[in-house]
């Protein structure tokens, strides 16, 4: 018959949220695994840990996510989303240097509102290392970043010819993840402090001098 009680109401799949709850209780689960990879690793991380952290049943997390490699490839996902989104900002600017200070504030600014974003960055860079297999569409997309702002340093002459341009992009990478370690403390913390102290570091020749807004 397909509806129930005679209230006009279509039956539902067990355990399926109704209306606007299933986008919460998805935003619940997707913060919660990005908190459990960031403290446990992808590991010795679980779905239990994440229905005790959500207080979600696990009938409701495997309707989301039929299993861990499925909601951590969703994790990779989003993160990527928003990182492409904080890469496209920053390529309005002209000058290489400005460019990656405006992928930093972004970043930044995104972290402000949920710090398990940015510590999840981190997370992904550091289990891309110790598991090949695992998806690194945030990792890829961070490098190959670094590698157009360094190239772009090296044709303008900002950087000399001979420069090892990947050893520069590794160092700005592990500079980035220490910034999204320290942001994804989860303590109080002044984002546009941390944005002007690294653009001093910029400014002070990182990428090869001083440089003009653009």
């Amino acid at each position: 018959m397909g509806y129930a009680g005679g209230r006009g109401q279509r039956r539902r799949k067990p355990g399926r949220p109704v209306g606007a709850d299933a986008a919460q209780t998805r935003a619940r689960i997707v913060r919660a695994g990005r908190e459990v990879i960031t403290e446990y690793g992808y590991g010795a991380a679980t779905f239990q840990a994440i229905a005790r952290r959500t207080g979600l049943s696990r009938p409701t997390l495997n309707y989301y996510f039929a299993d861990w490699e499925d909601l951590y490839g969703e994790l990779v996902h989003e993160a990527h989303l928003v990182l492409v989104e904080c890469i496209e900002q920053a390529k309005q600017h002209e000058l290489p240097v400005n460019r990656l200070r405006a992928f930093v504030t972004a970043v930044l600014e995104v972290g402000s509102r949920d710090t398990s974003f940015v510590a999840f960055l981190v997370s992904a860079r550091l289990e891309a290392e110790r598991n090949p297999t695992l998806p690194t569409a945030t990792v890829t997309a961070t490098r190959g970043f670094l590698f157009s702002v360094v190239g772009d340093a090296v044709a303008r002459r900002d950087l000399p010819d001979d420069c090892d341009a990947t050893a520069i992009v590794e160092l700005l990478h592990a500079i980035l993840c220490g910034v999204g370690v320290w942001v994804g403390l989860d303590a109080p913390c002044d984002y546009l402090s941390v944005a002007r102290q690294l653009d001093a570091v910029l400014d002070s020749g990182l990428l090869g001098g001083n440089s003009q807004a653009c």
